[in-house]
């Protein structure tokens, strides 16, 4: 120290230097926090995991999906929407200026209807995708406002990003704001306690001129070496530095004050100041720096960016230990100007009361803390909260998204989950689809989800056209028409089968009749032979007697006029032959509309039916009756053909017995015409014989006619049997699967193998997965906030979801991991209570081994520990009292616990050291005299040092963010818990009850 005197002027030269060297060249830590100061999950946790493995797959994207919510407080007018619709329209014309990829929405999709207008209709939700190379979200979101600028409806944009730069920027302004009030503060309070103008600006000096220092090394350590930070950095090293930095000034130079009066020389006092107080300082430093570095150890980088404050306080013990001497020996006595008060340092009256009370009542005491401590640590629930909507406030636009998200569509619509899995094979076959369905299905019984969006069921819903219920209540309904139509042609083949039965007597009578007409025709050819025979005589005996002739003609006319009787009954026979054949004619109609790709259709309709041997008999029987239809058609035409022929006939009958009767009349000329009537007796006899030709084969068809209408009727009626036989199984098939269809718990899934050739399927493939085709992803939507406690323990359960669904199957060995903010968060509960033991460990072990140092003993780093424990869990108790029963909050802010604890300890060990290492300076007394003379002593400063660093953390509280006020308040309340209540009431019961074992294993040291 001597030395460091006699060159304190080129000390002091060095500092300036080096602050200014160090200022200059350091890079801008604001900057290097946006850049590098981010909340990331470090390796080896399934939120990181998914974040590579998107990487991986899709390529480092650079693009952001903001969330674009047009709202109102009751449903939205025509004239609202309408403005919305402006809205988009004006980003999609400023595409390319904003840097705006695109835009998703109902106005320009209107099947997004649904999914995009709330149900209430009283918000509008958009997706723009924000191409992050030409545009930070930062400048976006001024952006967005300018060109939003006089739109008629309220909207708000959020992502996660946003959020996270909300916090950022909440941060910076946190710290300006912490900055001044903590100067203002320090300084008010300096001149509280010396009275003095001078004495408070070496503390600020010396802070000061540290945390410039500091904070340019952390800059460059950050820039250069990747040294871990974040937004709570600064505020950790301002509120620290400028609280132990002004406590440990104000101990040096109370003590340098004692000195003083003790010397009146300030060179000796300065030595001997540092000799007593600068010990005390020194290790008080090192524990707090041992604390901060001890943070180093975690895995987390926001917990890491806390050690930073590791290298504040060496550059603040290296200050302490230089300038401080410096201002000590160049101002002297002058440090108190202009108090008029004698030097003398005034003993604390009210710690000495408290140490009177605490060392003569040891027991009441005790149940002073007691009463106080027991309480709250009783009710403490330790329960965190992972929300960061809370920390910024409800007031900030991107929050007022958020809520309107989460009012208007659910709370996980606007962050869902997201499982990342990677195979080694492609993914892209309907294989794979099917162990997709059903992790879906599975992930869709974890409590709290709202939904799974995949490729199977991009909507959130499986697609029904994949559903076999659905399906089969499609097929049902095909089949009830199936078997409707069956049923139709059943009937009909019944009721033509009933005509020909009716009909049966009337052809059997046709067909008699036919007979009987060929016995006719057959009668008239013998008679008209005969007749031939008869005139010839009469040509040969017409020259030798007409009475004989006469007789003769006679007869003649008469088997005439009999054989056109004949011909007549024939005719009408035909006749009634021929109106039976017309009424058949309709059912031989509706035969014809029986087309054999009637048959194919109904094969297409009813799956295994062209298989069924009943089936084909009855399409065997229809198609014949058919081709026996044209037949008999042709024989009906040749019927009409022979009855042509029966005309002709009936004519050369008419018109030889009109000779006949013209010979009558004039025998005279009988001889001159008989010889055309015996020329035209040939004709009309070759007539009958083709008439009688005719009849028989008219006879022949008939009966053809009658066995094939025969054939017809059995084959119609083995039809409508068969197809009735089809019916009923038709209808058992449509009850079945009726049955099924109205069964919800059905595990039925079926996706046709060419459903990948779908240009439709191929939009959904692109979605959900990677262009490497082993990459797929799956989005979980939770009913409850993504932030939430409840929906964070679900995570868990999303996973033994995953590998009991994928147990077995394809996928059994696929890489899965969840990403998104609840995952996150997750990961962030486990690693922070991970680094939280392991911090907690090194922690208290470092601090227990300086103190075992300084003290020689280890006992009393065994009672100042436990009292900080105490301290600690007892403040924590009291805040979750007031922000979470008595504020509302959903819990304490998960950062609070870890930095709380460091903070508290680390801080509050000093006040232990201040007391502790006076009390071992009075050797030579008792250990109750030492005990209160250092309590009487130190009272004072560690009251003021107190103060002071309570004040730079309640600077901390018009910062806004919630975290950082809930740190400030538990370090407030645990300062002065400690500082009034457990050090000054339960420390000296210790000391007294231990006694000489206070420096156990060690020997008391003497004076």
């Amino acid at each position: 120290m001597q030395r460091m005197l006699k060159g304190r002027w080129w000390i002091a030269l060095a500092w300036a230097m080096i602050v200014a060297g160090l200022v200059y060249i350091a890079p801008s830590m604001s900057d290097l926090v946006r850049e590098k100061g981010r909340i990331e999950v470090p390796e080896g946790y399934s939120s990181k995991l998914a974040s590579q493995l998107i990487v991986e797959g899709y390529g480092k994207r650079n693009s952001s999906q903001v969330a674009l919510v047009f709202y109102s407080d009751q449903k939205l007018t025509n004239h609202e929407v309408k403005e919305a619709e402006e809205a988009i329209n004006r980003l999609e014309q400023n595409k390319e200026s904003l840097g705006i990829k695109k835009i998703t929405s109902h106005f320009k999709e209107g099947q997004l209807k649904e999914a995009l207008v709330s149900k209430d209709g009283k918000a509008i939700l958009a997706s723009v995708n924000i191409d992050q190379k030409k545009r930070s979200l930062s400048t976006l979101t001024k952006s967005l406002s300018q060109t939003l600028d006089g739109i008629g409806v309220k909207y708000a944009y959020t992502n996660e990003s946003i959020i996270t730069n909300q916090l950022l920027q909440k941060s910076e302004e946190g710290l300006k704001k912490t900055e001044g009030i903590t100067v203002v503060f320090i300084l008010f309070v300096l001149l509280l306690v010396f009275r003095s103008v001078i004495a408070p600006i070496i503390p600020l000096l010396t802070v000061g001129v540290s945390y410039l220092t500091s904070q340019s090394v952390i800059s460059i350590l950050v820039d250069q070496f990747d040294f871990p930070i974040s937004g709570n950095t600064r505020i950790f090293l301002v509120a620290i530095l400028f609280g132990i930095g002004t406590d440990y000034c104000i101990l040096l130079l109370s003590r340098f004050k004692e000195e003083l009066i003790n010397s009146g020389q300030v060179i000796p006092a300065i030595i001997e100041t540092y000799k007593r107080a600068g010990r005390t300082v020194l290790i008080s430093g090192i524990a707090v720096m041992v604390g901060f570095a001890s943070i180093g150890f975690s895995e987390f980088n926001l917990y890491q960016s806390a050690a930073a404050v590791a290298v504040g306080v060496a550059v603040l013990l290296l200050a302490l230990f230089t300038l401080v001497p410096f201002f000590m020996a160049f101002l002297g006595k002058a440090i108190y100007w202009p108090s008029k008060r004698k030097l003398e340092h005034k003993d604390s009256k009210l710690w000495g009361f408290i140490g009177k009370f605490s060392l003569s009542r040891p027991i009441l005491s005790i149940l002073v803390v007691g009463v106080i401590c027991i309480p709250f640590m009783i009710a403490y629930k330790g329960e965190v909260s992972f929300n960061s909507i809370e920390e910024i406030g409800e007031n900030v636009p991107t929050i007022k998204a958020f809520r309107v998200i989460e009012t208007s569509f659910g709370a996980g619509e606007s962050m869902p989950t997201k499982l990342v899995f990677k195979n080694d094979d492609r993914l892209d076959s309907v294989d794979y689809f099917y162990v997709v369905e059903r992790i879906s299905r599975e992930l869709d019984k974890v409590d709290l989800v709202a939904s799974v969006r995949s490729i199977t069921r991009p909507m959130g819903e499986a697609f029904e056209k994949f559903l076999i219920t659905k399906q089969s209540e499609k097929l049902g309904k095909g089949l009830g028409k199936g078997k409707e139509g069956v049923e139709k042609i059943s009937d009909g083949l019944q009721e033509a089968n009933s005509e020909l039965t009716k009909k049966e007597p009337e052809l059997k009578r046709a067909t008699d009749g036919i007979q009987r007409l060929i016995d006719g025709t057959s009668l008239a050819e013998s008679k008209l032979t005969l007749l031939e025979t008869y005139l010839s005589k009469m040509e040969q005996g017409m020259r030798t007697g007409s009475v004989q002739a006469k007789k003769e003609l006679e007869t003649a006319k008469e088997k005439t006029q009999e054989l056109l009787r004949m011909y007549q009954n024939f005719s009408k026979t035909y006749k009634g032959i021929n109106r039976d054949l017309q009424q058949i004619d309709p059912l031989l109609n509706q035969l014809d509309q029986i087309k054999e790709e009637n048959f194919l259709n109904l094969e297409r309709s009813v799956k295994g039916l062209s298989d069924s041997g009943d089936y084909q008999k009855i399409k065997k029987n229809i198609l014949l009756a058919l081709e026996k239809k044209d037949k008999m058609m042709k024989f009906r035409s040749n019927l009409e053909t022979v009855m042509a022929n029966e005309d002709k006939v009936t004519k050369d009958i008419n018109a030889f017995t009109q000779g006949i009767e013209k010979q009558v009349k004039g025998l005279e000329k009988a001889a001159d015409v008989q010889g055309q009537i015996v020329k035209q007796l040939p004709r009309l006899t070759d007539g009958l014989s083709r008439m009688n030709d005719g009849q028989k084969e008219l006879l022949g068809g008939f009966g053809k006619l009658r066995d094939q209408l025969g054939e017809l009727k059995s084959g119609l009626s083995q039809g409508a049997d068969g197809l009735n036989k089809v019916s009923d199984g038709l209808g058992v098939a449509q009850r079945y699967l009726t049955d099924l269809s109205a069964t919800p718990s059905v595990d039925g899934f079926y996706m046709p193998a060419d459903i990948v050739e779908d240009k439709g399927f191929q939009n959904v493939l692109d979605v959900y997965l990677a262009p490497d085709g082993k990459t797929m992803t799956m989005d979980v939507v939770f009913k409850s906030n993504p932030y939430a406690r409840e929906t964070i323990d679900q995570v868990e359960k999303l996973k033994e979801a995953v590998h009991r669904a994928t147990k077995g199957t394809k996928l059994e060995n696929a890489t899965v991991a969840v990403g998104g903010i609840t995952s996150m968060n997750a990961d962030l509960k486990a690693m922070s209570n991970q680094d939280y033991s392991r911090t907690v460990t090194l922690m208290l072990l470092g601090i227990g081994l300086v103190l075992a140092f300084l003290f020689r003993s280890f006992m009393m780093p065994i009672y100042i520990i436990g009292s900080l424990l105490l301290t600690y869990y007892t403040s924590m108790a009291m805040n979750e009292v007031l922000f979470v029963d008595i504020l509302g909050y959903s819990g304490i802010s998960w950062i609070v616990p870890f930095f709380s604890f460091v903070l508290l300890v680390a801080l509050g060990v000093d006040y232990s050291i201040f007391l502790m290492d006076r009390f071992n300076e009075y050797r030579d007394i008792t250990v109750t005299d030492a005990m209160l003379l250092s309590m009487k002593k130190m009272g004072t400063v560690i009251i003021s040092a107190v103060v002071i660093l309570g004040g730079t953390f309640a600077a901390m509280i018009p910062s806004g963010m919630l975290s950082l006020i809930q740190i400030a308040s538990i370090i407030l309340i645990g300062l002065f818990l400690y500082t009034f209540v457990v050090l000054p009431l339960l420390i000296p019961v210790l000391v007294k009850s231990l006694g000489k074992a206070n420096w156990w294993p060690f020997p008391r040291s003497k004076g």
